[in-house]
This record gives structure tokens, C-alpha cells and sequence, in this order.
């Protein structure tokens, strides 16, 4: 047998919780309304911009009769070496030529008569220098 189910309780209107009442809200208009337009622009004189960039100019080495030149983008490539953290791309560019200037003019020294201006071409990742004259590939040092 089941049992009897129970009708549904009935909940008296004194039982029921207050109806909540919102705060009393002043009308919009006795709100002061603020004017968001720009005031007058106040002419400074400013100083120059600060240089924040480093000049982006080949850097230079004259070596056994040759002038050899690292371009701005061959210097950001040697950012690619250990070692080159918290240092400029020119003092890279000077450590590299300190580094490796004998080398690389002695690799072209049969091949080039001096003087001459030869790029210098860094391959980080194969750690090669490539020596240009021109468009041609005269010399590959490997450091």
C-alpha cells in the first residue's frame, strides 16, 4: 500500500518575508552635469626628443690594408652570440673586430689586392663570417 501524500503547506500572508523597498533616489536634473569638453591647450616649450635608439651606422676597421665594415643589420646579428647581453651592437661590433680582424683579412689576403673596403657578412647560427667585395664572396672565416 503507499502512502498518502500530504497536501501542499499553505504559507499565510503573515508569513511571508517584507518586500524589500529600494532607497528613495533623487531625480536626475539635481545632479550637476560636467562639461567634457578639453579646456584651452597650454603651450610649452619642449625640449628635443630624447635619442632613445642607437644611431644605425656601418661600423668600421682598418686591418692589414683593408677597411673591413660591419652593416647595422651584421651587427644585430651578432646580438645572436653568447656573450652579447647588456652590450651595445657597436661594442659587439668593436669585440668582434678586436676578435677576428686578423683572421678575416688574412683570408682574402692572397685572393684581394689591398686597399679595399670588404663587408663583412655574420651567420651567427653557422658562426661563419663571410667577407664580400662588391656582390661576390671573396673569403668565409669560421669563428
Amino acid at each position: 500500500m503507499l502512502p498518502e501524500a500530504e497536501p501542499p503547506a499553505v504559507v499565510s500572508p503573515e508569513a511571508r518575508p517584507p518586500a524589500v523597498v529600494a532607497p528613495e533616489t533623487k531625480p536626475a536634473a539635481a545632479t550637476p552635469v560636467r562639461d567634457r569638453s578639453p579646456g584651452p591647450r597650454v603651450e610649452r616649450s619642449r625640449g628635443p626628443r630624447p635619442d632613445m635608439l642607437e644611431p644605425r651606422e656601418p661600423l668600421y676597421r682598418e686591418a692589414g690594408g683593408y677597411r673591413l665594415r660591419l652593416d647595422p643589420p651584421d651587427l644585430a646579428r651578432l646580438r645572436e652570440l653568447p656573450g652579447s647581453k647588456e652590450k651595445t651592437d657597436r661594442e659587439l661590433g668593436e669585440q668582434f673586430f678586436d676578435a677576428h680582424s686578423e683572421r678575416l683579412t688574412g683570408a682574402v689576403a692572397d685572393d684581394v689586392p689591398a686597399p679595399a673596403e670588404l663587408r663583412v657578412v655574420v651567420d651567427p647560427f653557422s658562426r661563419q663570417a663571410f667577407l664580400a667585395l662588391g656582390r661576390t664572396i671573396r673569403g668565409i672565416v669560421s669563428f
